[in-house]
């Protein structure tokens, strides 16, 4: 079996919910937060890349799919670049190709788009040799670890939190140092009434995205230890690894969780080195795919650390992945979308929706993608 094209191009729905949700459009901290004409919502400075749907096909008529972030400057690295290391080869070879693309990359790569990039080839590569071997890809990559996976919900929706299925939820803190002593103040408020509404059994999260410093997040942390929070998830700067440290030397009640926006196995590396992060929540499709967070698993095993994947329960790859590897217990859910907006089907379908509070991924070979009559291409 050997490759014979690889396509690679930017979609939309044709039809699509209107884009307005709490998470775009309420005040959410974030790395703009401290620019007041860019503090009130995300949506005012946030990239607009489209998803991209990467093809690879196989001279035995075998067709594997991924998709990734990027838009036309990720499909332009995968078509322009990485298809000239793919085609000819055998797709089992996923490690060799792996490594040459990450290789050949590195003269414009090593974070971002180019890692996302490759993120779509690996999971249309793990795609094609599922469905060319039969087998779902969790059975490719050893194999069931459990039967299913529990979830928590990432949501500031209050009705979301009074009808809770899983084992918790995650909320967006609003303010950041920029803020004051107001800010901090509205932060612990909201803590407090999420904690209310969830009672005292359900895991509570704060999602701090990128937006608070060392000196703020120790202030935030006394201030909700009353709470029972179990983690903040990426209180600083993804690059600012001696913060980290210092968080790692302090003596605190709750978990650090970060690498939502860490690149590859060296980028983790690096971050457990810190010390100061007690959870990894690298994103399988923008880490370098399934392969490479499979690599950070088994990193992070090493110094008995979980690894809880960004929007994990919102992508069939990394659905796969955790339920084969024994360090990975939880599944990240969201609803970003307005309550009430209408559902439209997807442009490609196949990620399981949870079902009592747990998600197990597609038992289809490959990863149980799909593409719909939904999906619009943007040559």
């Amino acid at each position: 079996m050997k490759i014979t094209a690889v396509d690679a191009v930017p979609f939309q729905a044709k039809e699509s919910s209107p884009a307005r949700s709490w998470l775009s459009e309420s005040r959410i901290a974030n790395p703009m937060s401290i620019y007041a004409r860019y503090a009130e919502k995300r949506s005012s400075w946030t990239a607009r890349f489209a998803n991209v749907l990467v093809r690879i096909s196989t001279d035995d008529g075998v067709e594997g799919i991924g998709t990734a972030i990027g838009g036309r400057a990720a499909a332009a690295i995968v078509t322009d670049h990485l298809a000239s290391l793919l085609i000819g080869e055998d797709p089992t070879d996923i490690e060799l190709l792996w490594d040459e693309m990450w290789r050949a990359s590195l003269p414009y790569g090593r974070r971002g788009l180019p890692v996302m990039a490759i993120s779509g080839v690996d999971h249309a590569l793990w795609d094609l040799i599922g469905k060319r071997w039969g087998v779902p890809v969790y059975r490719l990559l050893g194999g069931a670890c459990r039967e299913d996976i529990a979830t928590y919900l990432t949501t500031n929706d209050r009705e979301d939190w009074a009808s809770l299925e899983g084992t918790g939820i995650k909320i967006a803190m609003p303010y950041g140092p920029a803020d004051g002593k107001s800010g901090l103040a509205a932060n612990v408020a909201l803590v407090s009434e999420c904690r209310r509404c969830i009672g005292p059994e359900a895991e509570l999260m704060l999602d701090c995205f990128m937006a608070w410093d060392v000196e703020y997040t120790r202030r935030m942390l006394a201030a909700i230890a009353d709470y029972d929070v179990r983690w903040v998830e990426e209180p600083l700067p993804p690059d600012d690894y001696r913060g980290y440290e210092r968080l790692g030397n302090a003596d605190r009640p709750v978990a650090v969780a970060t690498g939502e926006h860490e690149y590859t196995r060296f980028g983790f590396v690096t971050l457990i080195g810190t010390g100061g992060v007690d959870i990894l929540q690298p994103d399988v499709a923008w880490v370098g795919g399934i392969s490479e967070a499979r690599r950070i698993c088994q990193l992070a095993s090493a110094y008995h650390l979980p690894v809880i994947p960004h929007a994990g329960g919102l992508q069939a790859g990394a659905l796969h992945l955790m339920k084969s590897q024994p360090n990975t217990p939880l599944a990240e859910v969201a609803r970003t979308r307005d309550r009430g907006s209408a559902l439209i089907k997807p442009p490609v379908a196949g990620t399981p929706e949870p079902v009592g509070g747990r998600i197990r991924p597609s038992e289809l070979p490959g990863l149980g993608l799909s593409v719909t009559d939904n999906l619009v291409e943007l040559r």
